[in-house]
């Protein structure tokens, strides 16, 4: 990620490095803001099952090996054929709009906001805003960010791999987090769902 070579020119890759912490700094706020709820120590039920951990594997792993393919001479060359200069620009979107899609699902839920899957206490269920529309807006901006990355260094082969990696962390994720929503909230929850999309409208 810190090689200026993997960009077409010194403005790209300072460009990159501009979004990039912007999601880094982005996702600090948001472990800080996760960390002073935790402070307080309630009395939600953790039903996440290291969940979490998968996920942090799963993002650590995303940005290896969009940095590990652009590194290979073969897949470079690859890259240049079939991710033409565009993507690059595609990239820098797709990590803004994930990045800030993520900050306002966070803060549209709040206190009821955990890093990882805690149920109960006086929580309520989220359905206005962007969770009107889908069950898991935080979750889909960062897939966005992640492939975002992806594209932006234009390896052939690291958006299909980091797409296979969040599909399968978020996967387990949602599947987890979900039952844990049910037993706490039961037909309102099931209700939600028949109304909603767990990530991309009108496809999942």
């Amino acid at each position: 990620m810190n090689d200026p070579s993997c960009f077409t020119s010194i403005h790209e890759y300072y460009t990159f490095i501009y979004a990039i912490s912007y999601m880094m700094l982005v996702e600090l706020g948001i472990w800080i803001y996760n960390f002073k709820g935790w402070l307080k120590k309630s009395n939600k039920k953790n039903s996440d099952y290291g969940t979490i951990l998968i996920v942090m594997l799963g993002c650590w792993s995303s940005f290896y090996f969009s940095t590990y393919f652009r590194s290979q001479q073969f897949i470079q060359i690859a890259g240049e054929i079939l991710l033409p200069h565009a993507f690059y620009y595609v990239g820098l979107a797709s990590i803004l709009i994930g990045t800030t899609l993520r900050a306002y699902a966070v803060w549209s839920l709040r206190h009821s906001f955990t890093l990882s899957v805690k149920t109960g206490g006086n929580q309520q269920l989220v359905t206005t805003g962007v969770y009107r529309y889908i069950r898991n807006p935080a979750y889909a901006g960062t897939i966005l960010s992640m492939l975002g990355n992806a594209f932006c260094f234009r390896s052939a082969f690291s958006p299909l791999v980091v797409l296979l990696i969040m599909a399968i962390c978020y996967g387990i994720r949602i599947r987890v987090e979900e039952k844990a929503l049910y037993e706490c909230f039961g037909e309102e929850f099931k209700n939600y769902c028949f109304r909603s999309w767990r990530l991309i409208p009108l496809i999942w």
